[in-house]
């Protein structure tokens, strides 16, 4: 008779919990709804690039020097142009490296990497000698890169 009641007792809180949840998403507005789903649709198809395409490089003035940005590899004009070719090698492997990393773990990656950056500074005083995803680019060889980019749009 106990578990009866427990059973019972689970399935009205589910139906009142169901029931609010889909008043919640009822009263979201339609413009809040599709800016949601075309934002997940875009994050969708950068996926879905990574696995198909090589990355495109950016060339522009960035503060940052070179990040990874779903299927785009953003990189400064200096580093890009630079005659010390050992230095790009490094730089555009590790930046690879990111790539690939969003190529196969896609939402987790975007998930805990801001997460183990905020551990690393706390841990190490940067988001980089105790972040995983960075131990594992940081391992990038100097070597010319084994890819090619599909595209190069200079700014």
């Amino acid at each position: 008779m106990r578990k009866l009641l427990v059973i019972a007792l689970l399935a009205v809180i589910s139906c009142v919990s169901v029931g609010n949840i889909v008043e919640f998403f009822e009263s979201i507005p339609p413009v809040v709804k599709y800016g949601i789903g075309a934002g997940i649709a875009l994050y969708g198809l950068s996926w879905a690039y990574t696995w198909l395409f090589d990355p495109i490089v950016v060339v522009t003035d960035t503060k940052y020097g070179a990040y990874n940005f779903g299927p785009f590899i953003v990189i400064e004009p200096d580093i890009w142009y630079s005659n010390n070719t050992k230095w790009k090698n490094i730089v555009l492997n590790h930046e690879y490296t990111h790539y690939v990393q969003h190529a196969v773990y896609g939402p987790i990656l975007s998930i805990s990497y801001p997460i183990l950056a905020l551990y690393s500074n706390i841990k190490s005083g940067n988001q980089w000698d105790g972040n995983y995803w960075e131990i594992q680019a940081m391992q990038a060889p100097d070597t010319a890169p084994s890819w090619k980019p599909l595209a190069v749009w200079v700014w």
